[in-house]
């Protein structure tokens, strides 16, 4: 069995999850393999891809890898369907980004993590700051009091995953209202879901956490105003909303206008945001 510290993770692109360590190689989009001795001793080489539309890219790199070296070299990751169970702890991500469940219950039709991962299944739990679970709230009680415990030794917490909020009780309440938390990500997907959203920010609220702390995921990309007025409905709510735009899970990246992308990152810069809600600025004059 090939130990974790011997293998060599390559990732299309560098982004703030991915590790840093010597034995990470980022190629930024060049088809080229790099200057093996740059490297320290390593037994296998893995190309992860996140996402549908770096396959292509990520396969020719495999081959560019093969030609040019005699390690094993091994393609992986969600975009591949890659066995969620297989998961481990700091080998993909930075060590304190953690997850202590994969998979979902739900099936909503724009997402992709039961296809891919199945039903939800509980991990192991290591330290770490930030738990990306898909659906951390849908794992048993006693799991999450484990995390829970885990998470007292650890400052500047994080639920970046999207918390359901029709789940969000009073158990998860008395027990965040103890910790370090930095941030608490909701999600707010579709009209339907402003009504949990709402009661879900409105129990935070009531626990003494603000704006600051409630952060919102807002998929988009259909109606422009239609999705203006969930966005506005969610910074009402109390929780500053994160727009994302809807990708279509495709070996092509789905494809928006400019002034589409141009309204989307002006949803996702809390200062922008602000402005907008507070003086009633047209996105449009943003200058993003």
């Amino acid at each position: 069995m090939v130990k974790i510290d011997k293998i060599l993770r390559v990732f299309p692109k560098k982004t703030s999850y991915t590790p840093t360590d010597p034995l990470v190689y980022y190629p930024y989009g060049q088809l080229t393999a790099p200057a093996w001795g740059l490297f320290p001793e390593f037994d296998e080489i893995h190309i992860s891809c996140s996402f549908s539309w770096d396959k292509q890219f990520c396969e020719d790199l495999a081959y560019q890898f093969r030609c040019t070296q005699d390690k094993p070299v091994r393609l992986g990751g969600p975009a591949f369907g890659s066995n969620a169970v297989e998961f481990t702890q700091g080998l993909y991500l930075k060590r304190n980004i953690i997850f202590v469940s994969r998979g979902c219950n739900n099936q909503c039709p724009w997402c992709i993590v039961p296809k891919i991962e199945g039903k939800l299944k509980e991990l192991p739990i290591v330290d770490g700051n930030i738990i990306q679970d898909n659906n951390f709230l849908q794992t048993s009680r006693s799991h999450k009091d484990k995390v829970f415990e885990m998470l007292k030794t650890q400052k500047r917490i994080q639920f970046k995953g999207g918390l359901e909020s029709d789940l969000i009780d009073d158990h998860f309440i008395e027990n965040v209202r103890r910790l370090s938390i930095d941030e608490l990500w909701l999600a707010c997907d579709t009209d339907g879901s402003l009504k949990n959203l709402e009661k879900a920010a409105s129990k935070l609220a009531k626990a003494g956490f603000t704006r600051e702390h409630i952060k919102c995921y807002a998929l988009i990309g259909d109606d422009m105003n239609k999705n203006e007025e969930r966005l506005q409905k969610i910074w009402h709510a109390g929780a500053m909303p994160f727009a994302q735009l809807f990708r279509d899970f495709t070996d092509v990246k789905t494809k928006y206008s400019r002034e589409f992308e141009k309204f989307c990152r002006s949803w996702q810069r809390p200062a922008c945001i602000n402005m907008h809600m507070k003086s009633g600025t047209d996105f449009r004059n943003y200058g993003v």
